[in-house]
């Protein structure tokens, strides 16, 4: 008996490439929010402090 997977659940559509994409852009979007964020909490930290 053989048993084959070919990555996809019934009832699950497949992502496109598109998909990928799309939430690779999400990722680096956010990640350069937040490290924007963080560094200007931390200038105006340091300039609070002088």
């Amino acid at each position: 008996m053989s048993v084959t997977f070919s990555g996809q659940l019934s009832g699950q559509p497949t992502r496109r490439v598109r998909h990928e994409v799309r939430d690779g852009l999400t990722v680096i979007a956010f990640s350069a929010v937040a490290s924007s964020g963080l560094a200007l909490a931390l200038m105006l930290l340091v300039h609070l402090g002088d």
